[in-house]
């Protein structure tokens, strides 16, 4: 997020309906003894200039990520934005601004810098996802930084652990991100996300030397610069030897930094409870000497003023406490609620989990090298080139089945961001292996001039030969048609571009062969 600079000119308006509201009472109320509607009116102006106010001083604050006054901290929740650290949120801070300027950039370009963080599957979906949001002259644009909303020290949660084929990171990062999408320049959504980025990031050691060889044209570079082919001769390569890659990236809701937040704004509701009470016998007590009584004395009528405004102030404290209390069975109603409802999310996402592990292991019992994220990635590519298909020979590259009446269905979507996947089942005989997946879709689909979201859910059947395993990960390798020669990418999927021989996909990878919507 770029640095931001106090904007006071915004403290206009606040201070322009105080001074209005200063300015009915001190016409109004020496017409009467009594406190008439427009006297109400100004010391309801007066009130709501204050709280106004302070609502924009927070605002700005929040934006610059500057240290706050502390009149500030003890009424509005205070996320500081943490800067980079370590090597690990270099990587983070890199991948997210190096997306969104691959997704905001109106022209294709070759070797991006996202090329530099992303896997090669996470590249190739991002690359399709871009590919419909030029068609339809849109750009998106993500503003994003990090923000402690657990505290200091949890800010950044990890999971890393060793799949069978990769050295696994879990990351869930707490962010403030702003995603704006635009038409041929025009803003037509702003999408706000507050609570934490999860990325996925994958690792395995380099197979063989810093620089590869095209076997096609012998052009030498990187393996970054391969992820979209040679740029020399266009030669497809699969590389997998790649480290602290993401493969996969989205926007989550997360229970424990709700709860944080949650905690956050209790905190802050008994000083603003306390505050709503006793600004407005406050501001009576210090301005209603000055209207109401005739004495000439000023000081006097400062020092009257004083002693009623503390006096007010004090049995506007009471009079809340009294109100808390009497609230006090119902608060704590509503925080066992909230309790429950914590432990049971914990319960679920543990059992997830669980059921991961579980299914991992007897996978391999036969496939030894069988990794789970690499499985999910995979199926998040095949996803995202069914969303974004444009013709059967797209929708059908990945699938046993026609699935050609989908692409109407999906001709508007513009994001798909996979929120949860699973492995319900897997079944293995003599001629096929068969999972059963289980995926939470949210979509953004533009419809007219407006993007739209929604939510899909999948029950899909993979299968692939009985045979076909996984392999240990090597160095930037070649498949290649056996029709044409051509060179071939299973990320592609399983029909030549060159002479369209369809290549049997399932003695490679996996493939779908039932695809529900629930």
């Amino acid at each position: 997020m770029n640095r931001y600079k106090m904007n006071y000119m915004r403290l206009i308006g606040p201070g322009a309906i105080w001074m209005a509201g200063l300015a009915l009472i001190v016409i109004y109320a020496p017409r009467t003894v009594h406190i008439n509607g427009m006297v109400g009116l100004g010391f309801l102006a007066l009130c709501i200039g204050t709280f106004l106010a302070m609502f924009v001083l927070y605002l700005e604050y929040d934006k610059t990520g500057e240290k706050w006054p502390r009149f500030l901290e003890r009424f509005f929740p205070n996320y500081p934005v943490m800067e980079d650290t370590d090597r690990l949120t270099r990587r983070l801070s890199g991948f997210r601004k190096s997306y969104s300027d691959y997704l905001s950039n109106e022209r294709e370009e070759a070797n991006a810098s996202l090329q530099n963080y992303a896997s090669q599957l996470m590249w190739h979906s991002t690359a399709l996802q871009k590919k419909r949001m030029l068609k339809h002259h849109l750009t998106l644009e993500m503003d994003s930084v990090r923000r402690a909303y657990s505290g200091k020290d949890s800010y950044i949660k990890e999971n890393r652990y060793f799949d069978g084929r990769y050295q696994v990171n879990d990351v869930y990062e707490e962010i403030s991100a702003l995603r704006t999408i635009r038409e041929s320049g025009k803003i037509i959504k702003r999408i706000k996300d507050s609570e934490v980025a999860h990325f996925t990031l994958l690792s395995a050691e380099q197979v063989g030397g810093n620089r590869v060889v095209c076997p096609n044209c012998g052009n030498t570079t990187t393996r970054e610069n391969l992820l979209d082919g040679c740029d020399y001769c266009g030669t497809r390569f699969t590389v997998e030897d790649l480290k602290d890659r993401v493969d996969s990236f989205g926007l989550r809701r997360d229970f424990r930094t709700n709860a944080s937040k949650t905690k956050a704004v209790k905190q802050v509701m008994y000083p603003w409870t306390t505050l709503i009470v006793t600004l407005p016998l406050i501001y009576f007590g210090l301005i209603g000497p000055f209207v109401y009584i005739p004495e000439e004395n000023f000081f006097l009528k400062l020092l009257v003023g004083l002693f009623t405004a503390g006096l007010l102030g004090l049995l506007g404290w009471g009079l809340q406490s009294i109100f808390l209390a009497l609230l006090a069975p119902v608060l704590l109603l509503i925080s066992a609620h909230s309790k429950s409802m914590k432990r049971k999310m914990i319960y679920g996402r543990k059992q997830e989990e669980e059921q991961e592990r579980m299914m991992a292991e007897e996978v391999r019992r036969s496939d030894p090298l069988f990794s789970m994220q690499s499985f999910f990635g995979g199926i998040q590519n095949k996803l995202s080139a069914i969303h974004y298909a444009e013709s059967p020979a797209e929708i059908n590259a990945f699938s046993e089945n026609d699935m050609t009446s989908l692409i109407e269905r999906y001709r508007n979507v513009v994001d798909v961001d996979c929120q949860s996947m699973t492995m319900e089942s897997y079944q293995r005989d003599n001629k096929l292996q068969t999972a059963t997946v289980n995926a939470d879709l949210r979509l953004l689909e533009l419809s007219g001039d407006r993007i739209k979201e929604r939510n899909e859910r999948l029950k899909m059947t993979m299968i692939k030969d009985a045979g076909c395993k996984t392999q240990a990960v090597c160095a930037a390798s070649v498949l290649t048609c056996r029709g044409c020669g051509a060179s071939l990418s299973l990320m592609e999927g399983k029909t030549c571009q060159y002479c369209g021989r369809e290549l049997d996909l399932k003695r490679f990878d996996w493939v779908i062969a039932k695809y529900d919507i629930i």
